[in-house]
């Protein structure tokens, strides 16, 4: 006689639960795994393009700092050195020469009583010299005989003189006085 014995037990509700959910977790976690390595090789990828670019720039600043090191080699040698040091000087004496229409306005400005105004501004080159035409207008005579006593004790402008006087509207001595004058104009650079 022969007996078979049965000695599994039977299932209960949880492990039937389980074995029901086991294979779609596995699928959603298969995916998970496929979509995880997608991004893995993608971030590799990307990893190995920033370094070569990194590595590109790094080169091209090894290169550059090469070419830099030879050109100062270049500098260092004598007679390049006299040629900027010629160069430096012929450029300071450039800037000594500079002139500038704004810095003689403001020194002109500087030379206006707060009654007398500047109606006209003209700069010539006579030769060497750099010769300023003033037109001026004062509100009394006294004011504009003391811009140009102004003018001619100025250490910037020299040999002034009147080229033309003249009254406004209302006739002598009552209404605005209007000068026109020259002057040679010495003054450097404002320091």
């Amino acid at each position: 006689m022969k007996l078979t014995l049965n000695l599994s037990t039977t299932p209960s509700s949880h492990e039937r639960y389980a074995l029901a959910w086991a294979v779609p977790t596995a699928v959603i976690a298969l995916a998970g795994l496929v979509l995880l390595s997608l991004l893995a090789v993608r971030n590799f990828r990307e990893y190995r393009s920033v370094r070569r670019s990194v590595l590109e720039s790094e080169q091209t600043e090894a290169r550059l700092r090469t070419q830099e090191m030879a050109l100062r080699r270049d500098l260092e040698q004598p007679q390049l050195r006299q040629v900027y040091r010629q160069a430096q000087f012929v450029n300071a004496l450039i800037d000594q020469k500079q002139f500038s229409l704004t810095e003689l306005t403001e020194k002109v400005s500087k030379l206006l009583p707060g009654d007398v105004r500047l109606t006209g501004l003209a700069l010539s080159r006579a030769e060497k010299d750099r010769v300023v035409r003033f037109s001026v207008a004062g509100n009394d005579e006294e004011a504009v005989e003391t811009f140009l006593s102004r003018l001619e004790d100025s250490a910037d402008f020299a040999d002034v003189a009147i080229l033309n006087q003249g009254f406004g509207q209302e006739g002598a001595g009552h209404g605005p006085v209007i000068i026109a004058c020259v002057a040679r104009y010495v003054g450097g650079r404002a320091r």
